[in-house]
Order: C-alpha cells, then structure tokens, then sequence
C-alpha cells in the first residue's frame, strides 16, 4: 500500500508545483536549507586548515551534516504524519515532493525571458534571467541572453524536475528531499573555483552520482517530446550521441546536447560565474543565431520531460505495486 500512497503523493507534489511554485518567501525550506549549507561552510572551512586534505574533510563534513539534518527531520515529519492518519500522511508526503520540485519557478523564468525578448528588451531579459540563474549576467546582449536561459532550462531539467522525481519514485518523498538537498550543496559550494576547489569536490562528486541516471531519462524525455512537437528528432538524436560528453559534468551535457540537436542550435563556449570565466567545448552547430523563439521552445521540451517523468513513475510505481501483491498472494 505505501506504493501506491508515495505515487499519490508525488501527483500532489508535482500538481502543486504547476499550479503555484515555489513560495517567494525566505522560508521556504528550500531556501532554509541554502542558508544553512552557506552557515555550515563559514563554521567549517574556519575550524580545518587551510590544506587541500583539511578542505575536502571540511566538505565531506558539511555534506554528512546537511543530509543527516535535512532528512532527519524529512522523515520524522512524515512519520508522524503518517502515524496520525494515512491521508495526513500522503498530504505530507506530497508537500515534501512539492518543495523538491521546481518546474513552474523555472517556466515562469524562461517566459519572462522569452516576452521580453520578443520587444529586443535585454535588461528585461537579464531581470527575469537573473531569476533562474546564478552566472554573472551583466553586459548580456539579447542573443546571448536566450542561449544563457536554454542552457539553464535545459540543465535544470534534470535538477528541477526529473531528478527529485526519479528519486521519489524510487524512495518517495523522503528521495525526492534527498535529491534536492545534494541538488543545492552542489549549488552552494560545490564551484571549481580556487575558494571551493577541494571544500565542494564531494557536494559536486555526489552530485554527479545522484544526477547520472535521472539525466539520461531527461534526455529520452526530451528527445521524444523534440517528436511530439515537431522539432529536429533527429538532430536531437545525432546530437546528442556526438556531443553528449562535451561538458565538464557527466550529466548536463546530456540535456544540453538534445535542446542543441532539437533546435538547431549552438551551446556552451564560455561563461563567467562568480567572476570566475569558465571555457566549455561547444555543444550542437550554429546552424542559426539563438533568438527569443527557441527560449519558447526549451520551455516546452522541459515540461514535455516533467510531463513524461510523471507518467514514468506512475508506470512504475503501479508495475511494482502489481508485481508486490502477485508475490504476496
């Protein structure tokens, strides 16, 4: 039975996200747990040394601590919940999904970009770009503007929505938690700058680990949405399989590679974050300029693949629930 209540559960979650989002507000856990991932560094890159082995202790700590607080909580929470009533807990179980998932914040983000874009209006592009990503955005001109914004939807297609989604499947609310909270340290500290070298290797490294398969679905999800919109599948397909590892993750190049291919598009090359420039190989080809358009189609290719991540679990969640009750019997 607790199959079929952790699908109900993530529904909710995930219908909660596309009807209101993330609360705009310094309480939401999620940023709780930023701002205590940020505390966590201060308190703990000052009591090691300064040395490459104290630093990566000093990391491996700050992850152990944040998953230990983070989950800990998560599931005396649902517990109790659950304890008291099966549907109080399905409510609370969906309200942790819902505080995983990040889809509608992300949408909202690339329209705002994609209106603005319409109008040759770059700073309003850039304000509404500054939403949905952390690199230095100053001085962008509306071209680079629209690649900027299908890069991060393109990337955040694996962290924000088939990510914790595939780990709640797996292990319900308390995985989707999981897969947002190594989802923020990563964020947080886990830069290849010389600051978080060595003190965010291992926030980065389970990052990697955690994102591996979720990124692969991500871009089965949007290689079969690039056909259902009428995109190039096939460039999305020959695209992908070329240039898939051109990028210094194991994971994004993967989405970045389909939205590239589906577009007809080039991604990648430099970016600066956090004054740090960073040089990427180029994923896709220039086979036109990036415009307001195909920020507008990102948008659509990424909800396509929340969209197919949703259907996924309930298949597999049903599949289980059937094949648990045929062993039973």
């Amino acid at each position: 039975m607790m199959i079929m209540n952790s699908l109900c559960a993530l529904a909710l979650g995930f219908s909660l996200d596309m009807i209101l989002g993330d609360p705009n507000n310094s309480f939401y856990p999620a940023e709780l747990v930023r701002r205590m991932v940020k505390k966590l560094e201060v308190i703990l890159k000052n009591a090691y040394l300064d040395s490459p082995d104290a630093q990566n202790m000093a990391g491996i700590m700050l992850v152990v601590m944040t998953l230990l607080i983070c989950m800990g909580t998560s599931l005396a929470f649902l517990l109790l919940c659950y304890k008291l009533n099966v549907i109080v807990g399905i409510i609370a179980e969906g309200l942790l999904c819902w505080m995983s998932i990040s889809g509608k914040a992300m949408r909202r983000g690339l329209m705002g970009v994609f209106r603005a874009l319409r109008t040759n209006n770059a700073d309003g592009a850039r304000r509404h770009l500054r939403n949905i990503t952390d690199r230095d955005i100053a001085g962008m001109d509306a071209s680079e503007c629209a690649k900027c914004a299908v890069e991060t939807a393109s990337e955040n297609a694996v962290d924000m929505l088939v990510g914790p989604m595939f780990w709640a499947c797996l292990f319900g609310g308390p995985g989707a938690v999981f897969c947002r909270v190594v989802n923020i340290m990563d964020n947080t500290v886990g830069f290849r700058d010389k600051e978080h070298l060595h003190f965010g290797r291992v926030a980065a490294k389970l990052d990697d680990i955690v994102m591996f398969i979720p990124a692969r679905l991500a871009a089965a999800f949007m290689r079969w949405d690039a056909a259902f919109l009428r995109l190039d599948k096939k460039n999305a397909q020959e695209i992908y399989l070329r240039d898939k590892k051109r990028s210094a993750s194991p994971n994004s190049g993967c989405t970045m590679a389909v939205a590239a291919g589906a577009l007809d598009i080039q991604l990648g090359g430099d970016e600066v974050r956090n004054g740090v420039l960073t040089r990427r190989q180029r994923i896709g080809d220039a086979l036109h300029p990036v415009s307001a358009g195909d920020v507008f189609w990102v948008n659509q290719l990424v909800t396509g693949a929340g969209a197919a991540a949703m259907l996924f679990a309930a298949v597999m969640r049903v599949a289980a629930y059937i094949l648990t009750t045929q062993l039973i019997k």
